[in-house]
């Protein structure tokens, strides 16, 4: 074959290897930027609920010391142990 043929044919292959690859960068970028708008969403979440003191509650709810809300009986199970 002469130098000419083979520079072409890889010049081809090399071609047709970008054109496949052409769409790639945009889904890679697609999925970076989904996974980064979930976990903003998700920190935007969080951040209201420690705003809103949801959690706090939730923390005082159910800790043994906390008894305003709880039947007396289950008390003297909590003391019993």
């Amino acid at each position: 074959m002469p130098a000419f043929g083979r520079g072409r044919g890889v010049r081809a292959l090399a071609r047709r290897a970008r054109l496949r690859a052409r769409g790639q960068s945009t889904v890679e970028f697609a999925v970076v930027l989904f996974g980064f708008l979930a976990l903003t969403a998700a920190l935007g979440v969080l951040w209201r609920s420690f705003q809103d003191g949801l959690l706090v509650s939730h923390a005082l709810q159910s800790a043994s010391h906390h008894l305003e809300t709880v039947v007396p009986g289950v008390i003297a199970d909590v003391f019993l142990y």
